[in-house]
């Protein structure tokens, strides 16, 4: 794109150009009667409202609107605190879905808490929920998605980034805050970063949590991204004395586990009977990859690849199910349509649906292997959900001097420490914080966290300080011989 044209677009995607403000109207809305019970078990006090935004951000004035939820907490003994406004992640996942983590969060002390379910997500409306996923073969769920979508007069080419973006600024506008301060995880980061370069004045700081910053690609970089995950458990098992001392060749002995398990995969036992599954080591590779994002699994995970090394696999069901079990429900609220929007258009525009852009030559074969295919059905589904691309400046990096909150988990396969570093060479005023014990998810999964993010919002011109940033340290494996299992 020229610089012409590219200065003419961000005018126009300016907060102060008149297109940003089309009318909104706000309406209150009845809380959800299980939104009600879970705020009266803390004695709590909740407000629900929906705003009606433009659907087409293109022609404003025609066509449906979207009817945005959004869910306030008041704080509890404070006030005049700009509130803390939650952008969720998935993408497709809804923020309302995280009132309970808030209500249990000091935070809300002392901070509005602004839950905002961004358009075709939770109680948004309309909503891109797919209910044929899971209910229809192969990838036929999307074209029923699609079809049913489209019949009911949804453009999906309007479910993007920028769409989500200026949808929060306007609420904000019609909501008539000033400032806010602005958390968002994962996606949620990526949504943040933009709003705060193009609607600085609204934003007192950014919060990012498992930063996923433009113009990066969490699929183009799957495959790197779960390699570094398992070289730092590698590293961490080595450096730790008791670790090393159990399993001295972790790395070798994982690989190796996966080879045998391709080679021959072994029935899975739970309490000494058949579960009637197999487990390859493409599958295994897998699963530990994915559970890295959980901070609770990481301690066990020497242990369990030490087990398998040893034939024992029972030990697996018992763990899956343990590990899985507080985020069984987590898929239940993601909005598949939103996520599918979403994920092609960016796709569509930085072209990661080419195998050659996917696999990176310092990435293990086995790790490859694992990762390709996962790459390839996201091209093969973007094919039938046919949006086009996203718009062009999702492919530059964000320049903001809004002060920023970085905070990254060591072992996040999803959005790794080295994104936060990129994304803070171009904040003026941002601090980078790594928790060397927590996967994906870093305000969720230690209370150092809120502690640091509380402190750090009475003064975000300082460099951040809470005392329990000294007490972090690397997981504290579980010190077991295999045999024990």
């Amino acid at each position: 794109m020229c610089r012409t044209c590219l200065c003419l677009l961000l005018l126009l995607l300016s907060p102060t150009a008149g297109a940003l403000e089309p009318a909104v109207e706000i309406m209150a809305l009845a809380c959800p009667e299980h939104f009600l019970a879970e705020a009266s078990a803390v004695e709590a006090q909740i407000s629900c409202g929906r705003a009606l935004m433009p659907e087409n951000r293109q022609a404003p004035d025609q066509g449906r609107r979207v009817n945005l939820f959004f869910l306030r907490i008041p704080p509890v003994t404070a006030a005049g605190n700009a509130p803390i406004l939650h952008l969720a992640g998935g993408p497709g996942d809804p923020a309302s879905a995280d009132l309970n983590f808030w209500l249990s969060s000091p935070l809300h002390q002392e901070y509005e808490i602004i839950l905002v379910d961004q358009r075709g997500t939770g109680l948004s409306l309309p909503s891109l929920d797919c209910p044929e996923y899971g209910e229809v073969e192969g990838d036929d769920w999307i074209r029923a998605c699609r079809q049913r979508l489209i019949e009911q007069g949804v453009e999906l080419s309007q479910y993007h980034f920028m769409s989500v973006v200026r949808d929060v600024h306007d609420l904000l506008v019609a909501l008539e805050l000033e400032q806010v301060n602005l958390y968002g995880n994962s996606y949620g980061s990526r949504l943040a970063l933009l709003l705060s370069s193009m609607a600085p004045e609204r934003i007192r700081t950014l919060v990012l949590d498992g930063v996923y910053p433009p113009p990066r690609n969490d699929l183009a970089e799957l495959a790197s991204n779960s390699a570094r995950a398992l070289e730092r458990l590698f590293a961490d098992c080595e450096a730790d004395a008791a670790c090393h001392e159990l399993y001295p060749q972790l790395r070798d002995m994982f690989y190796q586990v996966v080879a045998e398990m391709n080679a021959a995969p072994p029935e899975l036992y739970h309490l000494g009977e058949s579960t009637g599954r197999t487990l390859n080591g493409d599958q295994f590779l897998a699963w530990t990859v994915g559970v890295m994002r959980y901070q609770e699994s990481i301690p066990i995970l020497p242990h369990l690849i030490a087990s398998f090394d040893a034939s024992v696999y029972d030990l697996f069901i018992l763990i899956d199910g343990l590990l899985k079990m507080p985020h069984w429900h987590d898929l239940d609220f993601r909005s598949e349509g939103f996520e599918l929007s979403v994920r092609c258009s960016e796709a569509a525009r930085s072209a990661v649906s080419q195998r050659e852009d996917t696999i990176e030559s310092t990435v293990s074969e086995a790790i490859a292997r694992v990762i390709d295919p996962v790459v390839r059905l996201l091209r093969d589904q973007c094919e039938l959900w046919n949006v086009p691309a996203a718009p062009d400046i999702i492919s530059r990096a964000v320049k903001s001097d809004v002060p920023a909150l970085l905070l990254s988990g060591a072992y996040d396969p999803a959005t790794p420490p080295h994104w936060a570093q990129i994304a803070s060479e171009h904040l003026s005023k941002s601090w980078n914080v790594v928790f060397p014990h927590v996967g994906h998810g870093v305000l969720e999964s230690d209370a150092c966290a809120g502690e640091l993010m509380r402190a750090w919002l009475s003064d975000p011109m300082q460099a951040p300080d809470a005392e329990c940033l000294s007490s972090l340290r690397p997981p504290q494996f579980v010190e077991q011989d295999q045999d024990d299992g």
